[in-house]
């Protein structure tokens, strides 16, 4: 399992995107499940992700999950992984706070989906999932400069592991 994680607007849903097409991964993202108009659906979306990791682990293939998760989680985690026996890999991304904040919100522009936050409610946001990492190997990802991200050298990190 691949569990790509990390704050708002660091680039997660994107890495995650690009690596399932080029590796021909499955990929389970909590984005596919939310609809972004409300933050009504939110807690039946995570249910649900939840629910489809499981049937996923199920099927014992090799899938990403791609989420900004937090420490709470890793209860549940743990409980799917220890069940099902799964190796994992990290993809931790990370960014400045303050060049995030300014992404996730020039993204609510983009989308026109909710209006913008300031930096403190990003940070009430951000604060868990910033500091989110699973198991024994771990991959962090800087992506103040994403033209500095090399997608294919994070792949060659994920396959050595795997």
């Amino acid at each position: 399992m691949i569990i790509v994680s990390g704050m708002a607007a660091a680039g997660k849903t994107t890495f995650a995107e690009w690596f399932s097409k080029e590796a021909c991964i499955p990929l389970l993202s909590v984005d596919d499940l939310i609809y972004w108009e409300s933050d009504n659906d939110y807690p039946d979306a995570i249910a649900q992700y939840w629910v489809l990791c499981e049937e996923k682990m199920k099927l014992s293939t090799s899938f990403i999950i791609e989420y900004g998760f937090w420490d709470e989680q890793k209860a549940m985690l743990n409980k799917l992984i220890d069940k099902y026996k799964y190796t994992t890999v990290n993809i931790h991304f990370v960014t400045s706070d303050e060049l995030a904040h300014q992404r996730f919100n020039d993204r609510r522009k983009l989308y026109g989906t909710k209006p913008p936050i300031s930096l403190n409610e990003y940070r009430g946001l951000v604060i868990h999932s910033k500091y989110f990492q699973f198991g024994n190997f771990v991959i962090n990802v800087d992506t103040t400069d994403f033209a500095a991200v090399s997608y294919v050298d994070i792949a060659r990190q994920i396959r050595n592991r795997l």
